[in-house]
């Protein structure tokens, strides 16, 4: 059975998700030791020839597919860097399509900022179960800066699951879980009314979510789980790499922030800006 990453990069005008595609990808090649496929779209590869990465972008992926951008110009993320706020398109509304996309018959979908710096995923790869999904938030400084939003999907919803890491064998057990993904979200408003979360940005956590939560016959399940996700907040601060050692300047709730290094453990880096300032230092730690 064929193995693979799958990463989805779209760029706008602030944040520069081919070149985080390409760190992820690299990470994911030396610590989880298969191949990665990037899946974009026109205006993006014309921007890779323009700022002429294109080489570094086909040596460092094995397929590159082409689909059309996704229609999410209303759908408007502030994206955090410390204290600062930046707006912009967030364009993630295609992750259902990765079942057409995927060149591979076992696929890990991750996020861009998702940093495999461990092999701990590569584990999953023969575990009998057909979808997997990371069934829970595990903020870098603990339960304390955890919300009740951070672990469901509204006030009084359901249990949220979170798509920066997604498993799946292609067959038509996951392609009804997608093309059920992709009905939520073309339904996303009614579907808001039914489970009373805010519809005003698409979220593909809460998207599958919904799907897990339908096709699961309306009950929570953990069953063949991925790992927590371990992440940093979109205003925590990544200040320095060194070796496999990564410092953050983490947030708190009197606008001060408390210094602490994380090593040896995969994470989610939310803080986008702070990854690009970091970059060469990161790239180090991929080869």
């Amino acid at each position: 059975m064929s193995k693979g990453v799958l990463l989805f990069a779209h760029n706008n005008r602030q944040i520069d998700y081919v070149r985080m595609s390409i760190l992820a990808a690299r990470l994911a090649n030396k610590n989880l030791q298969v191949p990665v496929s990037l899946v974009t779209d026109p205006s993006t590869m014309d921007w890779i020839k323009e700022s002429n990465i294109e080489k570094n972008v086909t040596d460092t992926f094995d397929k590159i597919i082409i689909t059309q951008r996704p229609e999410d110009t209303k759908n408007i993320k502030n994206y955090r860097d410390g204290s600062n706020n930046t707006p912009a398109p967030f364009t993630n509304g295609n992750r259902f399509s990765v079942w057409e996309h995927t060149p591979y018959e076992r696929t890990l979908m991750m996020d861009t900022d998702y940093l495999t710096l461990t092999d701990n995923l590569s584990q999953y790869w023969d575990v009998d179960a057909d979808l997997m999904i990371s069934p829970c938030y595990n903020d870098i400084q603990g339960m304390e800066r955890t919300g009740y939003l951070d672990t469901h999907i509204s006030e009084t919803g359901i249990e949220m699951l979170w798509a920066t890491t997604v498993m799946f064998t292609k067959n038509e057990t996951t392609k009804v879980f997608f093309d059920l993904v992709e009905h939520i979200k073309t339904k996303y408003k009614m579907y808001s009314d039914v489970y009373r979360f805010n519809p005003t940005l698409y979220r593909n956590d809460i998207s599958f979510s919904i799907a897990n939560h339908i096709l699961n016959g309306y009950q929570n399940t953990k069953d063949y789980s991925l790992p927590d996700i371990f992440s940093t907040a979109d205003k925590d601060i990544l200040v320095d790499v060194n070796e496999n050692r990564l410092k953050f300047l983490i947030s708190q709730p009197n606008n001060e922030y408390v210094a602490t290094t994380v090593s040896n453990k995969d994470v989610h880096v939310m803080n986008k800006f702070s990854i690009m300032r970091n970059y060469d230092k990161l790239m180090e730690l991929a080869q």
